[in-house]
């Protein structure tokens, strides 16, 4: 018997759950803190934020900044004195414009069904607001406590950059529920397993290494086994989908910081400055995440297209709409999107609004029904499947043509405007 909650309550846990993980990012960041900088060098909450502005509703935007800016003052421990706390409070919500800005960059802009441009337009919208930030933020704080104004700017350029691309990966391979499933068999099951403790025990032994010959006289091939870890990593991203990578990012990154905050590693070497040798770890983590996420780009790429048909398997369906009769014509099967489904449920406009969420409807609705001459960018919208799930989808609707010879079930409508599209999951490849 399942037990239903109410929305609003459901909405709040969320909210507060994506605080806690921007609490405990922060707490993590810490153990990077370098005492001589008043800027931490990585900052995980900057990733954890753009992944929740990637996931949420336009709508929540304004509860998500003040949730996240009041953490951030309780990370600061501003909370115990008046002057302090406002200081933090309005330093932290001029740090979320940047986050906010590089979601809706990649949700403005992003093309439906293409992966690759979904993944270069945030890595490069990311380096081009994290530098605008750095040096107007970071350049504004350096002036005002008069630190020295090039470390802060660097410093707060690489802790969102790291911190967005390491931070956005592991976040989004738990939130992305519409990925490829994994892990179905036992035996997948437990081969993933055995990977994320190879993972764990290879990259214990090179970063926590304590002898001194790999650290003297084979000090290339020690840093060149630190690779060991971030193959394995992949692989169990291969195995497990999106969610098995994000935990192998996470045991990674753990141990990693875990002796990097100890000085110990590959990357403490000989003539390298404590900041340096952080650098080349939080380069390490980035890059790490990065080759995850173009690992999942293939991943979805190669099971994506039918080559039988040449059309986009499993990941959404053609229709034609007549948008003066708001009949619905699809060309494919519905249920390999929408699960088990009957052709009546869905054969109209009218049938289909009344599975889409409420607040939903009515601009889907005028999306459709809309003179034909009238062209509409992509539309996303909710719609609830048969577990009660409520779906995202986006409709890349809009491309208007007159019929002139169709199947048997639409020459009826030969001659007329006809409104063609394709609703698809709206999925964020991380």
């Amino acid at each position: 018997m399942k037990t239903y909650f109410p929305s609003w309550l459901q909405h709040t846990v969320i909210l507060l759950l994506w605080g806690l993980v921007y609490y405990l990012s922060g707490l993590i960041s810490l153990k990077f803190d370098d005492p001589g900088s008043a800027i931490a060098i990585v900052w995980f909450p900057s990733g954890v934020a753009v992944a929740a502005f990637l996931s949420a509703r336009w709508r929540d935007y304004p509860a998500l900044i003040l949730i996240f800016a009041l953490t951030s003052v309780v990370l600061d421990e501003a909370w115990q004195s008046l002057p302090l706390f406002l200081t933090t409070l309005g330093y932290s919500l001029l740090a979320m414009p940047a986050n906010v800005i590089i979601a809706w960059l990649v949700r403005r802009f992003s093309r439906p069904n293409d992966d690759l441009h979904v993944i270069l337009l945030w890595i490069c919208t990311t380096f081009i607001v994290s530098l605008f930030d750095a040096l107007i933020v970071g350049g504004g704080y350096a002036l005002l406590t008069e630190q020295p104004i090039e470390k802060t700017i660097w410093n707060g350029f690489v802790a969102d950059v790291t911190g967005i691309f390491f931070a956005t990966t592991v976040v989004m391979g738990f939130v992305n529920k519409r990925g490829q499933q994994a892990a179905l068999t036992w035996s997948t099951r437990l081969a993933g397993l055995a990977l994320l403790l190879l993972v764990c025990v290879a990259t214990v032994f090179i970063f926590g290494y304590q002898g001194h010959w790999l650290k003297t006289e084979g000090a290339a091939l020690y840093f060149a086994l630190s690779c060991l870890p971030i193959v394995l990593t992949m692989m169990l991203s291969l195995i497990w989908g999106n969610r098995g990578g994000s935990i192998g990012l996470i045991a990674l990154g753990a141990i990693v910081i875990h002796f990097t905050d100890k000085h110990q590693g590959p990357f403490f070497l000989r003539g390298l400055s404590f900041t340096e040798s952080m650098l080349l770890a939080l380069s390490y983590l980035s890059a790490t995440a990065l080759l995850i996420v173009f690992i999942r780009v293939l991943r979805r790429s190669t099971t994506r297209f039918n080559p039988d048909t040449g059309r986009l398997a499993g990941n959404g369906v053609l229709y034609r709409l007549e948008p003066e009769t708001g009949v619905f014509s699809w060309e494919n099967d519905l249920s390999s999107l929408l699960g088990s489904t009957t052709p009546q449920e869905f054969d109209t406009v009218e049938n289909v609004l009344r599975h889409v969420h409420p607040s939903d409807r009515e601009k889907l609705r005028q999306h459709w029904l809309a003179p034909v001459q009238n062209r509409h960018r992509p539309l996303i919208f909710r719609l609830k499947a048969k577990d009660d799930e409520w779906l995202t989808l986006v409709d890349s609707g809009g491309r208007c043509y007159v019929e002139r010879r169709h199947a048997d079930h639409c020459r009826k409508l030969a001659g007329q405007p006809l409104r063609s599209g394709y609703l698809s999951m709206d999925v964020m490849t991380f």
